[in-house]
């Protein structure tokens, strides 16, 4: 028994919940300290110029922020998920979600954060929000060490549905009572499987699918309580998710 009313709320973190990307900050973050292998480190800049001009998709940076690990050990990558997160995100985190996650805690419903971001900085997120659990994408870890193998489903479009649909199994979760949240287009398909879609900030072409299909729109801009001013971070592009 699931002592959670089989209802679920699902938060997409970047550009939604957070201001921001987690995914991009948090390579950005292994980037400026040094921390990745140096041949995974020169070919970042290239990717970005790739990313930058079209020649990669969305999808092709998602998976390129999980395979930046390559090498490192696991319980490294943790510590520095943490401490990325505590320096760069934990400020970023909208005002609007907050409310909305205590708001589905209180109402006892099980409360899920879900990115296509790596999954060591989405449990950040989620540990932080006390939420029940966390979607990411994840890399196989030979002897300790990350690989630039990804676990599948890459958390992004129909790899985020069947993430959630899995879960949604295991908790036996009926998405048909269930909420959703996110801005990115690319969560079409899992708005389609939830019986409450919420849009959140949603660029112009996603504002007119949202307006057609007759889905609530919410604008969560303002960073929760205490929120420091932009960093460097906010230098890099998003990369979907």
């Amino acid at each position: 028994m699931v002592p959670f009313g089989r209802v679920a709320a699902i938060f997409d973190v970047d550009d939604s919940l957070l201001d921001g990307n987690a995914g991009t900050i948090f390579t950005w973050y292994l980037y400026s300290e040094k921390l990745m292998l140096p041949e995974v480190r020169a070919r970042v800049p290239r990717v970005i110029y790739e990313y930058a001009r079209h020649r990669l998709t969305e999808q092709d940076m998602v998976e390129v922020g999980s395979k930046c690990h390559l090498g490192l050990r696991a319980d490294d990558l943790k510590a520095h998920a943490h401490a990325c997160f505590q320096r760069h995100l934990k400020k970023r985190i909208t005002a609007g979600a907050v409310r909305q996650v205590r708001k589905h805690l209180l109402s006892g419903h099980f409360v899920v954060v879900a990115s296509g971001s790596p999954q060591y900085i989405i449990e950040e997120v989620a540990r932080h929000l006390r939420v029940h659990a966390a979607l990411g994408t994840r890399t196989r870890i030979v002897d300790g060490r990350a690989t630039d193998q990804i676990i599948p489903p890459v958390v992004f479009r129909d790899g985020k549905r069947a993430a959630v649909e899995r879960l949604a199994e295991r908790y036996d979760l009926d998405l048909a009572k269930s909420f959703l949240y996110s801005d990115a287009l690319a969560d079409e398909p899992l708005f389609e499987s939830v019986g409450h879609p919420v849009v959140v900030n949603p660029k112009a072409p996603f504002r007119a699918v949202a307006e057609r299909r007759g889905w609530p729109v919410v604008e969560w801009k303002e960073r929760n309580k205490g929120a420091e001013p932009p960093d460097t971070a906010d230098e890099w592009g998003s990369w979907g998710g």
